[in-house]
């Protein structure tokens, strides 16, 4: 069996990146022949070190500094001239207001699209089906492709178009114009190409399941993510206490997360204000949170400056370089929070339970459906700083963090590996695709 595996944007260390490239190698090593397809790839800058047995094949680089350099002048020149133009109040507005901007991003992504889709085609290798995922550019190439092969499509739905165009769009939540105009004409031609084109969508929590019900009607199935097996064979690490010289008897929070409003990183500092001054003495919390919204960072530097100056609280702004990096971050921690809002899944929190740390979340998370059934005293509701300082005041002044972790981390070993996420992949491409399916053994 051979598919077609989209992704718009392969060039960031992101969650929907690694589940993409995560799905490739295990795919792979059920017997499925893979090729993934982008827009855009920089290998360097996503998951270098997972990328190496793929097949991937882009549009366009960053790394590529000169490429046809007179097109490139001429669309340069264009979009300085729109930038300038949506750089004027009254202009940004009516933009905005009227939903102009997602009409231009409709017809910017079916551009983009139909450029992916031409290289599968020109890749002349013949596919059984299309595994599209994330945004509209994935699908939409997947769709265009469809329409010249005729094979089917799974959409792998990480985030809806309402959620990117009605609740990112901070500055115009509120305008009655532009919701009407986009829920109840714009959306139209979303609805209708995938309900039309594509065979089998999955997403990952029931949050999700309710949106693409709302928008689409009809039911998708949840497909979780998961994490790689050999993670449960690592050690326990001290790289953050042994850096800052920390005794054994402080409780390390960790926060892995980036500076942007919906998620939330002043709760953490909200929580620790209201911890008692005898918890506050014991905690370490370090914060690996690079800046997406520099306007959010420096509100948050400039409200929480007494906070900010305390030595037991580090900001750490670069982002980690490669995985062992990274898990040697979770694996040196006693202590996770994740207070995220709007948040489709949350593959942070898995990877800190994977790596034993007491994980705690918000029901904003998708991932907190999951925890809940396991460790239910470890969810809280989203904003609410005093119920995170108290459970957080609990589980140490008890010491019932590692009693949790231990919970966790069970519970992932048995459900939630990329291997097992995958043979359910598996199964599902077999119902869709019937005879044509031949695949190995499950190795």
């Amino acid at each position: 069996m051979k598919i077609a595996l989209i992704h718009s944007h392969l060039s960031s260390r992101g969650g929907s990146q690694r589940y993409v490239i995560e799905i490739a190698n295990n795919l792979q090593n059920l017997g499925i022949e893979v090729d993934v397809y982008c827009y855009e790839y920089n290998k360097n800058a996503c998951y270098l070190e997972l990328t190496n047995g793929l097949s991937v094949s882009k549009v366009y680089t960053r790394e590529v500094v000169k490429n046809n350099a007179i097109q490139q002048s001429k669309q340069n020149l264009i979009k300085k001239i729109l930038k300038k133009a949506y750089g004027n109040n009254f202009v940004k507005n009516l933009v905005n207001t009227f939903g102009i901007d997602y009409l231009y991003s409709i017809y910017s992504t079916q551009q983009k699209a139909k450029k992916v889709s031409d290289i599968i085609f020109n890749s002349k290798n013949n596919y059984d089906l299309i595994f599209a995922h994330e945004e509209p550019l994935s699908v939409y190439a997947a769709i265009k492709y469809k329409k010249i092969s005729s094979i089917p499509i799974y959409w792998f739905c990480y985030d809806t178009i309402e959620k990117w165009f009605l609740e990112w769009k901070d500055k115009h939540k509120n305008s009655l114009i532009r919701k009407i105009l986009l829920k109840n004409i714009y959306f139209k031609y979303d609805k209708f190409i995938i309900n039309k084109y594509v065979d089998k969508t999955a997403v990952l929590d029931n949050n999700m399941l309710r949106r693409y019900q709302k928008l689409y009607h009809k039911t998708p199935l949840i497909r979780r993510g998961g994490i790689p097996e050999e993670i449960f064979q690592n050690e326990r690490k001290n790289v953050i206490r042994e850096k800052y010289s920390l005794p054994n008897d402080t409780v390390i929070i960790f926060i892995l997360t980036r500076f942007v409003n919906y998620r939330r990183v002043h709760d953490i500092f909200d929580m620790y204000k209201k911890l008692s001054n005898e918890i506050q003495d014991k905690v370490f919390i370090y914060l690996n949170s690079p800046i997406t919204d520099q306007n959010y960072y420096d509100w948050c530097t400039v409200k929480y400056k007494n906070i900010l100056s305390l030595k037991n609280i580090v900001i750490d702004l670069g982002y980690p370089r490669n995985d062992d990096e990274m898990y040697k971050m979770y694996q040196s921690s006693n202590i996770f929070i994740f207070p995220n809002e709007n948040q489709t899944w949350g593959h942070a929190p898995l990877e800190a339970m994977g790596s034993g740390v007491a994980t705690f979340v918000s029901n904003g998370c998708g991932i907190s459906e999951v925890i809940s059934q396991i460790t239910p005293e470890t969810i809280f509701e989203v904003g609410d700083t005093a119920e995170l300082s108290q459970k957080i005041e609990r589980v140490i002044t008890d010491k019932t963090y590692e009693e949790i972790s231990s919970k966790q981390i069970s519970y992932v070993k048995k459900n939630l590996t990329w291997k097992k996420i995958c043979e359910v992949y598996v199964d599902d491409f077999k119902e869709m695709i019937g005879d044509k399916f031949n695949v190995q053994h499950l190795r």
